[in-house]
């Protein structure tokens, strides 16, 4: 079943190559007909140059992806291709969020690196995210802000409304009432939502593992973060980089994370 998939998935970047053909040649391009091509070295250094340099393409972050992942397949795998794949579809997710076939890529990805991990004796514990962050991913910062606002303009028609006589008074009771409860929760959330989408950004790890620690490098203990695992990135320094993993919070080398892009 999942070389199928993988056929599949990889059929799509031959048929994305075609399309890209006439085009003048870019890194994107000569990154993809280098993947179709099974060169997967040249696709990634294409790739890899083309993320260094453009603006973010989500049909680039999902070839980058496929060429780390093919390579894991060819006998030319390197330490964190699985990590460096995950990363890659996970930033086509950011940036074209119903993409399914970079949610299946991914998902193929990650059941690959719990089956190494089963192999080798090792478990994989999928962190949690807090309660806060749980509720604010439910949608874009933009989102909860526009319903913010228009639980605001809600709640100043309600006024108007009870200042009216018969039903209308009664309907306004109603509206003040219900966006006033609603104002309440959306504000909060807008601000933090907010908050996190300018302090934080996502991350995803690209080694085997690697174990939280303090300021001082002293580990932190619990269980590790797993090879492709998603992260929040915080402040970092010149080795190092503040990251949060479910609800732990600690600090990782700078190269353990790949920070993805956004638009």
């Amino acid at each position: 079943m999942r070389r199928v998939a993988l056929a599949a998935l990889t059929l799509m970047v031959s048929f994305a190559t075609v399309a890209l053909a006439e085009e003048p040649a870019t890194s994107f391009e000569r990154g993809a007909k280098a993947l179709v091509a099974g060169r997967y070295e040249d696709a990634i250094a294409e790739l890899e140059a083309y993320a260094d340099r453009e603006p973010p393409h989500p049909d680039a972050s999902f070839d980058r992806g496929m060429a780390y992942l093919l390579r894991t397949r060819s006998g030319g795998e390197r330490p964190g291709d699985l990590g460096r794949a995950a990363a890659a579809f996970e930033e086509t997710r950011l940036l074209r969020p119903h993409d399914d076939e970079a949610r299946h890529a991914l998902e193929l990805v990650r059941a690959e690196i719990a089956r190494r991990r089963a192999r080798s004796g090792k478990g994989v514990v999928l962190a949690t995210p807090s309660i806060d962050r749980a509720l604010v991913g439910l949608a874009e910062p933009r989102t909860w802000s526009v319903l913010a606002v228009g639980a605001g303009a809600l709640l100043g028609l309600g006024l108007w409304l009870r200042g009216r006589r018969g039903a209308n008074e009664l309907a306004g009771l109603l509206t003040t009432a219900v966006s006033g409860v609603a104002l309440l929760g959306l504000v909060p959330l807008a601000l933090w939502s907010d908050h996190l989408d300018r302090a934080r950004r996502p991350g995803v790890l690209v080694v085997r593992e690697a174990f939280l620690t303090d300021e001082s490098g002293t580990t932190l203990g619990g269980d590790p973060v797993v090879e492709g695992a998603r992260l929040e990135l915080a402040e970092a320094r010149s080795d190092r980089v503040l990251v949060r993993y479910g609800t732990r919070e600690g600090w990782l080398p700078i190269e353990a994370a790949r920070e993805l892009r956004r638009r």
